[in-house]
This record gives structure tokens, sequence and C-alpha cells, in this order.
């Protein structure tokens, strides 16, 4: 799977951070040098995250205008206070060191002035960037000079307290001594690290100074722009004793299912609110070219917003040549302008000049764990099937020609009204059992096409070409328990949801490729555990996780062997399972939950703890009750 989102709207990354409860973890952010070496592809690791305990947490604030560093908003519930490491400084800085702590000061009254957030310098520190104790932050917020372990620039490692991060409680800056040697080249790069410092990721608005990879190319402005301002209000409000008008509701891009030139795409609806104090007024909203378009606008000219207002626009994909097609809708407001980057991938026009209509909205969601039919006739391999809105991102979990537990993975999107079609990859990546996971190791090929029709909510057929080879399975549900139901939008807050099915993953960490499914019923969780081997091939392992206690399951975990998935037929007496660990899952709430396993692979063992929290491809998600 991909390490960035793809440019079809499934996220088909799934991310993982290598998280302990017991020790605090950090985000690190990366800037690198100048774009005319390293363009709007560099995705270098930017992202780090390390969690501080404690005991409990509420649900967090979800927002999804911007960014921000642990998926879920982080931010400052206090001041942040800094201090200055000058050892290490290249000559043309140290020379004058009052000058430069005062550039930093300056620096910082940037986002002081554009939002609520409060930064206070509090003198020198001979204590370097970065630095613990015993593992977990040493609660001391420094800018410093010393190379960052992630190369670039600069990086900013941001500490947080609570389950999803909510509250910032240390942010350290380094700053590479050897590339940024004066006082031009510290403006071009650390207003940007102070905004990671106080909450915010990279924008995929382009130009915008938080603007970075995976969506855009650093800007190495020295300036907010308004993208700036608004994902810091969003975070923080606006400075004391200012009332204004904000929006937060909107998405951070909109990536368009695929669509055949001079066809149309289904339409998406974007909620503009108001969460600001203050009304605020639409001046106007559009797109510049002909390529998306508008159907529907609540939100005209002079229609004022107060607060917790809201108004809709619809847009879709309408495409007028083959290949990938961009823009941004710009909704200019009294308080300034919104930008929604836009894209899709126009497929090869279609033989007829009529319009593509968009299908009828389909009633039935296939959430869940399927396996051939009749049930248990070829029990040993199966799909699970993560259904949003009219997209299911597939995992396929099988064998090599060598029998071998092997997984691919396909992103289906809706081209009939009970058929999804999508492409087939075989993933590669870092073993299970590295001490590190490196994303850039993460490497997909595609295999394939696969196809799923259903006859009903219960039963379908899963039709696929894999080198070379075509076959179909005739497919029902996996029941073990009482089956949940389950429907896409029906909460728009996912910590509220109680059943806990659905693709997990490590939301806004760095170590985009594996992931984990819950099929949850009753009081078990059938968790399906997509992975690598320690020689970099995909490997999936299994567990059936028994409730032991509030939000608590765990079990044994297994790892398979059988036939490969092209035998005919398949004979579920080759299917051998071995113990290889257990596994324990703690949900703090329908959003958030701790991974701890321990198991041994290739005679290796390895014992982890990750946080996860659900992945949403389509806004708001499913949820299952």
């Amino acid at each position: 799977m991909p390490s960035t989102y793809n440019k079809t709207g499934i996220c088909a990354g799934i991310l993982d951070r290598t998280l302990k409860l017991s020790s605090a973890v950090a985000v690190i952010f990366a800037i690198a040098i100048p774009f005319s070496a390293w363009g709007a592809s560099d995705t270098a690791s930017d992202y780090t995250r390390h969690q501080v305990p404690r005991a409990s947490s509420d649900s967090g604030r979800v927002s999804a205008q911007h960014a921000f560093l642990y998926g879920e908003p982080a931010y400052w519930a206090q001041a942040m206070h800094w201090r200055y490491n000058p050892s290490g400084a290249p000559a043309a800085l140290a020379a004058n060191k009052a000058a430069t702590i005062q550039q930093l000061i300056d620096t910082s009254a940037k986002w002081k002035a554009a939002c609520g957030v409060d930064i206070v310098y509090d003198g020198e520190t001979t204590s370097a960037p970065g630095t613990t104790v015993n593992g977990v932050n040493d609660g001391v917020s420094v800018i410093g000079w010393q190379t960052p372990t992630t190369g670039g620039m600069a990086a900013t490692t941001a500490w947080a307290s609570g389950v999803a991060g909510e509250t910032l409680v240390d942010s350290d800056i380094a700053i590479d001594p050897a590339t940024v040697t004066t006082p031009q080249m510290l403006a071009s790069i650390i207003t940007h690290e102070f905004g990671h410092a106080i909450g915010l990721a990279h924008s995929a608005t382009a130009d915008s100074l938080m603007a970075g990879p995976p969506d855009a190319a650093y800007s190495y402005r020295t300036d907010l722009q308004p993208d700036d301002v608004q994902g810091c209000r969003c975070l923080y409000g606006p400075p004391a004793g200012t009332r204004a008008g904000f929006i937060c509701s909107l998405p951070t891009k909109i990536e368009f299912d695929p669509v055949a030139a001079g066809a149309v795409g289904p339409v998406r609806q974007v909620q503009v609110n108001n969460d600001g104090s203050a009304p605020m007024t639409i001046q106007s909203a559009g797109i510049s070219t002909s390529d998306f378009g508008i159907t529907s606008n609540s939100c005209t000219a002079g229609t004022t917003l107060t607060p917790g207002a809201t108004c809709t626009i619809g847009i879709r994909a309408q495409p007028t040549a083959s290949g990938s097609r961009t823009d941004e809708m710009r909704i200019d407001t009294s308080e300034g302008p919104y930008r929604l980057p836009l894209s899709v991938q126009a497929l090869a026009r279609q033989a007829t000049s009529l319009q593509t209509p968009p299908l009828p909205a389909s009633t039935l969601n296939f959430e869940g764990a399927w396996w051939a039919a009749p049930a248990g006739a070829e029990s040993g391999w199966g799909l699970t099937l993560g259904h949003q809105d009219d997209a299911i991102f597939t995992t396929w979990f099988t064998y090599d020609a060598n029998g071998k537990a092997m997984w691919l993975s396909m992103s289906a999107f809706r081209t009939d009204v009970m058929t999804y079609t999508g492409t087939l990859y075989r993933t590669n990546g870092p073993s299970i059992t590295s001490a590190g996971f490196d994303t850039s190791r993460v490497q997909r090929t595609e295999v394939g096409t696969g196809t799923l029709t259903f006859s009903d909510g219960n039963n379908g057929t899963f039709s696929y070409t894999v080198d070379g080879v075509s076959q179909s399975k005739p497919l029902t549900r996996m029941v073990f328990g009482s089956m949940p139901t389950c429907t896409f939008g029906a909460q728009n807050n996912l910590a509220l949801a109680s059943n806990y099915q659905g693709n997990w993953w490590s939301a806004g960490a760095g170590e985009s490729g594996w992931g984990i499914y819950f099929a949850h019923q009753g009081d078990k969780i059938f968790a399906g555990w997509f992975t690598y081997d320690t020689d970099g091939t995909p490997v999936w392992l299994s567990a059936t996780a028994i409730k032991s206690g509030t939000g608590v399951y765990s079990g044994t975990v297994y790892r398979t062997t059988g036939p490969a998935y092209n035998s005919v037929p398949f004979d579920p007496q080759r299917v051998g399972r071995a113990a290889v660990g257990t596994m324990a899952i703690t949900f703090a709430n329908g959003n958030s939950a701790q991974f701890d396993y321990s198991v041994t692979v290739g005679g290796a063992t390895v014992s982890q703890s990750k946080l996860l929290s659900r992945l949403v491809f389509r806004s708001p998600g499913t949820v299952c009750q």
C-alpha cells in the first residue's frame, strides 16, 4: 500500500508508530533542503510521534480543515514556554546572539498575532533539542543547533499528553548549523517550524507557509498566509480579546474517484460552517477551470453565517481531458479566502459523447469480514471490506505459491449499483521485527484486478485476475457472533462508536504501510493484521480476541499456511495454524486504541505497543452497531 493518500481518494497507506504508553512519543517534522533540489514529491520522514501517558482522556476535538500533528487537534492548553541553546550556532548567527534570539521571538509573535496561542521566551539553556529523561520528554521546549536525525534543514519534535494527543507539553526545534548559516536562511524555515511546534502539520494548500509533503512543495515563506491563520485559529481561536468568524469544517482536500474524460462523477457535498465567535459573510465561491463544477450552492454571495451556522456547496469532477486534473475551489469571505484543493484521475474518454449519469445511491453497506460460500467451505482465506460511501478498501488474506500467508489489497470503486472494481496490489515492506519502520522500503506492485459483485447485503462474488490467472469465488459474510449493522455517515464523532469494526491504523505517524482490521461481533474481535515477514514480503497474522474488561480484548496470535490463492479446489484440510504470540487491544473510545503485542517471527521475538485510530477515507466514515 502507498505511503500517502492516493489520487482516487482511498487512504491506501496504513500508518503506524512504534509507541509505548510507558514512554512519551515525539512528532518529528523535518523541512528539507530548498525545493529546487527536492521538489514537491519529497516525502522524507516528516512525522514520528510520541505520547505522554495519562490516566484518562476525553474524546478530543475533531476538525478536518487542517492537518494536525495527531490527526485530531493537538494544542497547547497553556502558554508554550521555550528556551534557546546557542551551542553550535553557525558563525554568522553566533556573532550576534541577541539578534538571533530576537529574530526567534519576533517569529513566534507572528503566530501569536494570528490566533489565541501564547508563546513565551524563557531565556537560554544548555539542554539540547530532543532531550529525554528515561525515554520521556524533559518538559523543556528548546530551539537549538544540531543535525536533525531525519535530515533536512530543521526538524520539530513535539510531545503530547492524552490518548489522541490532545495537549502538547514539549516542542523542540533542531536547526542544522551546516545548512542554516545566515539570518535569511533562518527566516526561511523557522516560522514554518514554529507552526509545527504549536500543533500544525503540513498543509495541502500550495504557497501557504505550512505547505509541505506529501501534498505540496515547501514554500519557504517567512510570513503567514490565510490558510496558516485559519489553521491556527482552528486550534486556538482568534487572538485574546478578538471576536472573529472562521471555518474548520472543510476537508483538507478532495480527491475524486476516477472518471472518464467527458463524463461527470458523483457530487460531493462540502459543509461550510462558521466555527468562530462572530458572524462572517460569504462573498463568492468558485472554481477556475471546467474540470470541476459546482452543482449546488447555498453559500451564495452575501450569505451571512452567524456562529454555528452552516451552508453547503455541491462539487463534482467533470474532467475535459484524460490524465491528472487539479484545481481548487476558492471561497472568499469577510474573514479572508479559503482554498480547497481538488484532484481527479481522468480516464480515457469514453466512446460515446454522452455524459455518464451518476449511479443511483446504494442503501447497502458491505463493511466486515467475508469468506467463501457456503460458510466454511474454504476456511483459511478471506477478505476484509472497509466500506465507506462508494468505495471499498479490500484486504485479501490468502497464500502464495509456496503456501506462505500473503495479503493483497485493492481500492474498489462502485461501477454499478452492487458492483465495485479496482486494481490489486502486492506490497513489500520492512520486517515486523525491525527496530524502526522505514517507509521508504514500502513498495507496491500491481498484480491484477478484482471485482466485488453483491446479490444482497450478505452474499456476493469475488472475481479476480492475478498474475494472469482469472478465477471467481462466491462470498458470504463470516459470522461468529452477534452481527452488527454498519452505516456510512451515521456518526460524525467516531469516538462515540461502541462497536470497533473496521480498518485501524496509527493516524498521522511515520510508518505507512501496515494495518489491522477488527471484525467485531458481540464480545469477540477477529483481527486480521497485515504486515511484513523477515524478508520484507507481505505476511498476515490473525487472532480471535475475547473481551476481558471494558474496552479490553486479548487473544493468541496465529500464523497460517495453506493452498495457493489459485488452487482448484481450495482444500481447507491443508490449512495449518501455528501460535506465534499474543495481542491485546485496549479501546479508550470508538476512535482510539492501544495495540500491545508480542510475537515471534523468523526466530525473532518483538514486543511493541502502538496507538491506533480508525482509517477514514470517506468522511465521516462508517460505524457499526
